[in-house]
């Protein structure tokens, strides 16, 4: 069996990505591949043998506990990497598989489950990898839309728990495991457990610890990057605090603003100003590049064509905000990207404000602060009825670790949401520092009055770059937004004209996720020229939803046709 699926396989995998330079081992009862396709990226190997046997990498890891040498990199990776021991040093972002010379393999995800990680298992194969459409077709059930997963979806804007957007297909946990012995016998487990980081205690953040693991995490990925990386830096919380540790590892870097909105490059300007004055950015090895999106770029192509690309890659499960702009395979060669994703965990999210604060407390659970934060305006009842299921869920998991004030929203926040939401997960070139668990597990200490004061951005940033303390954060609003001629000028109505009629009046998938009367007000709002943010990302969402059952019967029938040709 294993051949054939294998091949038909590796058609769909090459419809989406470059394999022209995979490595691939394979024995009669294991198989595992390697597409290498950004290997140009780092100055070491995703792929690495031993007397052992060999460990494959979908992007390399760092530690966060130990400066490692780029001389000594293949050595720990090659120690580390096969240990749960190790796995607990590692810096999040990264799917591993080792395949022993014995025949014996090991499958795991990250600390925090934050690689892209999906797995079908059944009586026949264990198959896991970070492509759907290639694991569907060891299936041996048909491939199916998953309606709670996409009701979620629909309103939250994110998959929920370990569903995928199929039937059959999940995927996998923080910290997990699976382990197939050399006569077959497979065996799951977890070398972290979710309390262990996010559990409630009452310890004051070790803000000086999260520096210096910071610090730690900064070194030891600069120390791998082939080229100079694109380091993010706005008006806003996070990526002042990201590129702070960046600039204070000393290593060099293209400093990147978006600047569609000038409150965010100017806020930017003045901190690589500051920056500047105490000492040349060259001297540095640092230059500031402030960028806008191009309408016309992202008008080549239009949303159907995104979509299906988007489709094509990653079968579904993606953040919607991609559709914005061309999906395209990726570069052999591309410099990776330190973003300030994560941030979230040390932020009042959801909880702004005192005020506000004291009335999340007053749910019953924090966490049903959520669905009104992000209500259902124009979601079907089956789709908010799921949505709630699932929030009751996640409110049963909080009171299992003792997370029963706001801070539970932060611990959603980064494990419910997050986790399934950024775009760095789809490629093999983008590094979240602020996954390092050590700043996660200070971030969670925080109380939520901390929170609301900005307490740890502030005092990280200070020790960090003490010349960057006082200068105001910037976050743009909805006037912002709808002030700005190059935002609205990238508009998807904008840079598709026509698809959001064509998606509205000649389709159907999305009517079971979303009400049709209210989607037809919406769209009113767009061609009224009042429609926002919030508008762009339902729609987003309804594209993506209505996608996915005609790609779950093009990847039913694939399989389908070949496990009849085994038959």
């Amino acid at each position: 069996m294993l051949p054939r699926l294998w091949d038909e396989a590796l058609r769909i995998g090459g419809e989406a990505y470059d394999l022209d330079t995979a490595i691939v081992r394979r024995t009669p009862r294991r198989a595992t591949l390697n597409a290498q396709f950004l290997e140009k990226t780092w100055e070491v190997p995703t792929w690495l043998e031993d007397e052992h046997g060999i460990l494959s990498l979908s992007q390399p890891p760092v530690s966060y506990t130990t400066e490692v040498p780029r001389s000594g990199w293949e050595r720990w990776a090659l120690d580390t990497l096969r240990t749960d021991e190790g796995r607990r040093t590692v810096h999040p972002g990264y799917l591993g598989i080792a395949h022993w010379n014995d025949d014996g393999m090991e499958l795991w995800n990250d600390y925090f489950g934050f690689a892209r990680a999906f797995v079908v298992h059944n009586e026949h194969f264990v198959a896991v990898g970070n492509h759907i459409g290639m694991l569907a077709m060891f299936a041996d059930q048909p491939i199916e839309a998953d309606d709670y997963g996409a009701d979620v979806f629909a309103q939250l804007g994110f998959w929920p728990e370990e569903n995928s957007p199929f039937t059959g297909i999940r995927r996998l946990s923080a910290a997990e495991v699976i382990a197939v012995g050399t006569h077959d016998e497979v065996s799951i487990r977890r070398y972290t457990q979710l309390e262990e980081t996010f559990g409630h205690r009452d310890s004051i953040p070790d803000i000086e610890a999260a520096a210096r693991s910071l610090a730690t995490s900064t070194s030891n990925i600069g120390e791998i990057a082939s080229r100079r990386p694109r380091v993010d830096l706005s008006g806003g919380q996070d990526s002042r605090l990201t590129a702070a540790a960046w600039i204070a590892g000393g290593h060099p870097g293209l400093v990147h603003t978006l600047g569609n909105l000038q409150g965010e490059a100017d806020i930017a300007s003045e901190l690589m100003d500051v920056l500047a004055a105490e000492r040349p950015l060259e001297d540095r090895g640092l230059s500031h590049q402030i960028v806008h999106s191009d309408p016309k770029r992202n008008a080549r192509f239009s949303l159907e064509e995104r979509l299906e690309a988007g489709m094509r890659q990653w079968d579904g499960d993606f953040a919607h905000i991609n559709l914005k702009a061309p999906i395209k395979r990726p570069p052999r060669v591309s410099a990776f990207a330190v973003g300030g994703g994560n941030g979230e965990v040390m932020h009042p999210l959801y909880y702004s404000t005192p005020h506000i604060l004291k009335k999340v407390r007053e749910f019953p659970h924090p966490l049903w602060r959520v669905p009104q934060a992000l209500p259902p305006r124009w979601n079907t009842d089956r789709a908010i009825a799921h949505t709630d299921l699932y929030i009751s869920r996640q409110v049963e998991e909080m009171q299992s670790i003792g997370q029963h004030d706001a801070s539970s929203l932060n611990v959603f926040q980064m494990m419910g949401k997050f986790r399934r939401w950024p775009s760095s997960q789809l490629v093999g070139s983008a590094f979240v520092l602020l996954l390092n668990p050590v700043f996660v597990r200070s971030a969670i200490d925080l109380t939520p009055e901390q929170r609301v004061e900005k307490t740890m951005q502030r005092a990280l940033t200070e020790e960090l770059v003490p010349r960057w303390s006082g200068i105001p954060y910037f976050k743009g609003g909805v006037s912002d937004f709808k002030k700005s001629e190059i935002v609205q000028a990238n508009r998807i109505w904008n840079t598709s004209p026509g698809s959001m009629e064509r998606l509205l009046h000649e389709r159907s998938n999305w009517k079971g996720a979303f009400d049709e009367t209210k989607m037809l007000e919406l769209e009113q709002v767009v061609h009224s020229g009042e429609a926002a943010t919030v508008q762009e990302s339902t729609l987003n969402k309804a594209f993506i939803v209505d996608a996915i059952p005609d790609h779950a019967s093009f990847l039913e029938t694939a399989r389908r046709r070949t496990w009849s040709g085994i038959a």
